[in-house]
């Protein structure tokens, strides 16, 4: 070869060696850029369906962050002080909404769009929010897993996050504009900030004497992280005030560290350093957002937000001059963790007797948090539901992360037990076998825990966390641990508690899985002895063998293969249906709502129009001083922040579960008086709610029907429903169990909202239907014999002719009743006389909803009833209702003790449909009766929102007929009827006259032999 040849060949492979030099410095970057590309466009496929008629959100609390952003475009960087738009009438502080997120998000809107936004942009930047804050969470999150274990490993773990088809990926779709993303980003940087900040110090080394001698150069760097990672936890805080739990754990971590360090005989100093500089930043920091001057919830920003990180911050001064004490006087080390633990205790028990209050508060939050404890309120919420309540613990592990949990799980393990492996003390290795055993056993056995919980308490959760805590905090002692490695764990301990006590909190966990992943691949590629410090990556990939290379294959596919194939099936259809959801079934009701009622303000005339987007003073005693004309909107607490920003009206409860007991307590009340009751414990003496909104799902047994009963001390679910069981034969002759129907008691179809959606507040008379059930044994999932009532789907259901007939044939059959079947009522229901429907919903849930076309159809087919028998009336989505004074009627000419009727015939334009509505009297001795009745008949024209007044939609066909039927001895049927209008002006109180009328008789001749018939059919 000649030389120029030779020459030739060296300078390619100089600058192939140089290639592959620069590829192997930054092959991470595009690689970190890609994934995260992949991120953001799996969770932007169904933008689109979110901006056809309209943008919208899905959820409830987005909803909420809409207001919020909204107000902050016109007074940015001020969030809203009070909120008198929701919970009426005492308004709230929404301190975990109107955020750091919320302030970011419009000051992204107002400096892309020079501040002047579209509503069309702006709407659009949130509804992409939150799979752009995920998106960048990666950043962090590949930094952390870096540190830990390697740029290679680290995108293998950005590769399981990219991957998880479950919680992460739900709760960062388009159109889900909430703060649970940016709740990751910003937690995942401080956990960055302080893994950082704990290694500089750990090499740096800054003591007290650097900071007697004022050695700024020596402590420059160490301070610089120690304040970044206190700008990072307040940063958290900002976005969510609970984030105050990662200064919880974070105190945990320090109080661990630093009596490890001093048990080890190394300085606690260079952590402390860190401890006392960030903490202190975060508690001066948390001023800022300040809006109480009370120790309030760790939901709310008030002084515990402050006080906990300076205390944090103090801690571990003292320590660290106790350690320095200690040394001072020779004492031993051994005795340092039991003079800490002993001094935690005597302060936990001074707060105790102190502050009471505050500290059940605190703890009940944490159990709530972390503590396997969530209450019978919080787990009404979807996201609160603890984690392994759903299914089998495996299965919903391996739907969630794949092996990757798991993987993850045996990370942390050998983290954790690493120093073990390295020892050969036979009883270090026992104790940490056995601590590690012991928290496992806790963790495994905390349902039992859960259920032990219901009848003794919530000792058993803290007994169990204080020993799982106490046995880690020893297994600590007896090793040391790399000051960043055991901020992880300890991390992850955390997070780990707080996934499984409620299934949001994945969301965390993801992040937390995706590092100890890396960590995973990072300990695989030591054991195999897998090179990649040679000089160049053709070196690196040359020194490799076969079996290596096969190894590291097999983990990535471990890792990857469980998590690609829901991707590409469920996950990615999750992506590409996401919707806004039920929000949109009532769009034409909060259109009515915002236009054909009064502002709030112009009730009745009144001249106190309230702004929606108005700046409003918090008050001093905590209640807003609402003006004349305001009024409220009864619903459940599911809808609330729709009622406030779509139908732009004040709801009584919302999704912060503000006025959720006493909504229930309405919502289920089994008298009109026992309502108004539950509305005058919240209302006190400014009683102005004016309307109702039912929708499908508060009065399906399926579906939100149980909410309320858990938030109402006095009822329990078993008191409205119960089931029965079809029977049937199997092809070799054995009885069989089908899927339950669910039966209905007297006590549900008398409830305030069933009266209201099922009937339209008519009282109304069972039909007869008669169920017959017979004792069955039934096996249960877990092998338990058990009765259940059973019937025959041929011959257990039965229809009479008449009511008559139903209730002797029940009377002399046991194990009979009548009714109870769909919206068949057991016995008559009452007549409302102060509420009427003034707006069904166009969507109709029987064509909409496949849960309710499942309930109902399942139910006529199990029964062989009629569709029309179960349903009674037209099941719109929803139906708004208003309370009313009602019109007051005076009768005269009914026979003595006679019962008289009142009907009317209204028309639902919404539907095309009409339903009666009736009411009963009984006359006095003189033959005279009164009603009072919700409904008019004419005069619509007159009122309406200009005047304070509903525009109601609900017309009535002509006017009510007033009739009374009695029957002698002799089997003569006397009536006595008569017709007359009812005002709009009398129904709504604007004229207080009365609507008299005078029944007339007519005498019909029964033929001889005919029976009466009570009640008719």
């Amino acid at each position: 070869m000649s030389n120029a040849a030779k020459q030739r060949s060296e300078d390619q492979t100089e600058s192939s060696d140089s290639v592959l030099s620069v590829v192997k410095q930054w092959y991470h970057v595009p690689a970190l850029v890609a994934l995260m590309a992949f991120m953001l466009a799996t969770r932007l496929r169904a933008l689109s369906n979110f901006q056809g008629g309209g943008i919208t959100f899905r959820g409830n609390d987005p909803w909420y962050h809409f207001r919020e952003t909204t107000y902050l475009l016109d007074n940015f960087p001020s969030t809203m002080p009070f909120d008198p738009w929701t919970n009426y009438p005492s308004g709230t502080s929404a301190d975990q909404f109107g955020t750091l997120f919320d302030q970011l998000v419009s000051g992204f809107i107002l400096l892309t769009s020079f501040g002047d936004p579209s509503g069309e942009y702006a709407s659009l930047i949130m509804l992409i929010a939150a799979p752009v804050f995920l998106m960048l969470a990666v950043i962090p999150t590949y930094f952390i897993a870096a540190h830990l274990a390697g740029r290679g490993p680290a995108l293998a773990g950005i590769t399981v996050l990219a991957l998880l088809p479950g919680t992460v990926l739900n709760y960062s779709l388009v159109g889900f504009f909430d703060h649970q993303a940016a709740e990751v980003f910003f937690q995942t940087l401080a956990v960055l900030a302080f893994i950082a900040a704990l290694s500089v110090a750990q090499r740096e080394q800054p003591i007290w004497e650097l900071v007697v001698d004022r050695d700024f150069e020596a402590l420059r760097t160490p301070l610089l992280y120690s304040v970044g990672a206190g700008v990072a936890a307040a940063l958290y805080m900002w976005t969510w005030p609970p984030g105050v739990l990662l200064v919880g754990f974070t105190g945990i971590y320090f109080a661990i560290k630093l009596t490890s360090d001093v048990y080890h005989n190394q300085s606690p100093e260079p952590i402390a350093f860190v401890g006392t500089i960030s903490m202190t930043v975060t508690g001066v920091l948390m001023f800022v957002p300040l809006t109480s001057f009370s120790i309030g919830g760790p939901t709310d920003y008030s002084l515990l937000q402050v006080i906990l990180p300076l205390a944090v911050g103090l801690g571990c001064v003292f320590l660290a001059f106790l350690a320095r004490q200690w040394e001072a006087r020779n004492l031993s080390a051994s005795l340092y963790p039991s003079a800490v633990g002993g001094i935690l205790a005597v302060l936990f028990g001074i707060a105790t007797l102190v502050i009471p209050g505050t500290v059940r508060s605190i703890t009940s939050q944490f159990l709530n948090t972390v503590g396997f404890s969530a209450n019978a309120g919080t787990r009404t919420i979807g996201e609160a539901q603890p984690f392994l309540s759903q299914g089998p613990p495996f299965g919903l592990i391996y739907s969630e992360y794949g092996l990757a949990f798991f993987a993850a799980l045996v990370a942390a393990l050998v983290v954790l037990a690493r120093p073990l492996i390295k020892s050969d003390d036979t009883q270090d290795t026992i104790y940490v076998i056995g601590s590690l055993a012991t928290v496992g056993l806790i963790y495994l056995a905390s349902p039992v825990f859960d259920s032990i919980a219901g009848v003794v308490g919530t000792d058993w959760q803290v007994l169990g966390l204080i020993i799982a805590t106490s046995l880690l905090i020893g297994a600590t002692l007896r090793h040391q641990y790399d000051a960043a490695e055991l901020y992880a764990l300890v991390w992850a301990a955390f997070i780990t508690s707080a996934a499984f006590t409620q299934v949001r909190f994945n969301y965390y966990l993801a992040i937390v899985v995706a590092v100890f992943s890396a960590i995973f691949v990072a300990q695989i590629v030591d054991a195999i002895d897998i090179s990649t410090t040679g000089e160049s990556l053709r070196e690196s990939v040359q020194s490799l063998e076969g079996w290596q290379i096969m190894v590291a294959v097999a983990v990535v596919l471990v890792l990857t293969v469980p998590l690609l194939v829901p991707f590409a099936g469920s996950a990615w259809a999750t992506a590409e249906n996401n919707g806004p959801g039920a929000v949109t079934q009532w769009d034409d009701t909060f259109e009515w709502m915002s236009s054909e009622t009064p502002q709030p303000g112009e009730l009745e005339g009144a001249d106190n129009p309230m702004e929606l987007y108005g700046t409003y003073d918090r008050p001093d005693n905590g209640d807003f001083e609402y003006p004349e004309g305001a009024y409220g909107v009864q619903s459940w607490w599911d809808y609330g922040h729709w009622i406030t920003t779509n139908g732009e009206r004040i709801p009584n409860a919302n999704p912060f579960q503000q006025g959720a007991s006493e909504a229930a307590e309405y919502l289920l009340a089994p008298s009109e008086q026992q309502a108004a009751d539950a509305l005058g414990e919240k209302m006190g003496d400014n009683d102005e709610t004016r309307y109702v909104m039912v929708d499908w799902q508060m009065v399906s047994p399926n579906s939100k029907f149980g909410a309320p009963t858990v938030f109402n001390d006095n009822v329990s679910q078993s008191d409205f429903v119960e089931r029965a069981y079809p029977l049937g034969q199997s092809q070799q002759g054995q009885q069989q169990i089908g899927r339950p129907i669910t039966l209905r008691t007297q006590r549900y179809y008398d409830s305030q909202m069933i009266r209201l959606y099922n009937y339209h507040g008519s009282a109304v008379e069972p039909e007869p239907i008669v169920l017959e059930t017979e004792p069955t044994n039934a096996q249960t999932a877990s092998g338990q014999q058990v009765t259940v009532p059973g019937f025959d789907p041929k011959s257990g259901v039965q229809t009479f002719d008449t009511l008559d007939e139903a209730r002797e044939y029940v009377n002399e059959t046991p194990n009979t009743q009548l009714g109870g079947i769909g919206a068949n009522p057991t016995e008559r229901v009452d007549a409302l006389e102060h509420y009427r429907l003034v707006k069904a919903s166009e969507s109709n849930a029987l064509q909409s909803s496949r849960s309710f076309q499942n309930e109902v159809f399942y139910d006529a087919q199990a029964t062989g009833l009629d569709l029309n028998q179960v349903i009674n009336t037209n099941p719109s989505w929803v139906k708004t209702f208003e309370r009313v004074p009602g019109a007051t009627v005076d009768g005269t000419g009914a026979e003595p003790g006679a019962e008289v009727s009142a009907t009317v015939e209204m028309e639902v334009p919404e539907t095309g449909s009409t339903f009666t509505y009736t009411q009963y009297a009984t006359a006095d001795e003189n033959g005279d009766f009164e009603m009072t009745l919700p409904y008019s008949t004419t005069g619509y024209d007159e009122f309406g929102p200009d005047n304070g007044y509903t525009n109601t939609t609900v017309l009535a066909t002509g006017p009510y007929t007033f009739s009374s039927t009695t029957t002698d001895d002799e089997l003569t049927t006397t009536q006595r009827g008569t017709q007359a209008a009812v005002e709009e002006a009398q129904v709504v109180g604007a004229d207080d006259s009365t609507v008299d009328i005078e029944l007339t008789e007519q005498t019909v001749d029964v033929p001889e032999g005919a029976a009466a018939v009570e009640g008719g059919t």
